[in-house]
């Protein structure tokens, strides 16, 4: 089933068609949020926000334009309202207190994303994300409103960036 027929029946009161919706484009959404926040708990926070928001507004969806690039824009003007109402705020490092908030283990995939996130910039790590979700550039670049050889070329930089940094070229 298409975005588009998920849509229509979330317009038409079936609320059924949100689990789908939601599977189908959860990963980007939190891609999106994670590469403008860096804040796994607030990126998580974005996107529940971002599907009450879905959901309240589903009506004002047009048909026909890209339902991914919909949802990813609320989700990053959502990212972006709570990093500027957070940016008076001290921030912890975790790293430094293990015990005390829980972060004693993670798996290596938790740890190359730590890595890219503190390797590449905030489009870099969208656009990395995005790729390993499984989005092809056409779609990125619709999603992000980018052009496809920009897509493509900050693909390629952050690809290079994080070699570099697997072998140790970066500090963290």
């Amino acid at each position: 089933m298409s975005l588009d027929q998920l849509i229509k029946k979330l317009k038409s009161g079936d609320k059924s068609a949100f689990d789908t919706l939601y599977e189908k484009t959860r990963k980007s959404v939190y891609y999106v949020a994670l590469s403008v926040l860096r804040d796994k708990a607030l990126a998580e926070d974005v996107m529940q926000t971002t599907y009450l928001r879905v959901l309240k507004n589903v009506d004002r969806y047009v048909f026909g334009t890209n339902v991914s690039a919909w949802i990813v824009k609320i989700a990053k003007n959502e990212a972006l309202n709570v990093k500027k109402s957070r940016q008076r705020e001290q921030s912890v490092d975790e790293s430094e207190s293990t015990p005390l908030y829980g972060t004693g283990t993670t798996d290596d995939y938790g740890l190359l994303i730590d890595l890219a996130r503190k390797t590449l910039s905030d489009d870099e790590f969208s656009i990395l994300m995005l790729v390993v979700d499984g989005y092809k550039r056409r779609e990125i670049s619709a999603m992000l409103d980018l052009p496809i050889s920009t897509v493509s070329w900050t693909y390629s930089n952050s690809l290079k960036k994080m070699r570099v940094a697997l072998k140790g070229g970066y500090d963290e």
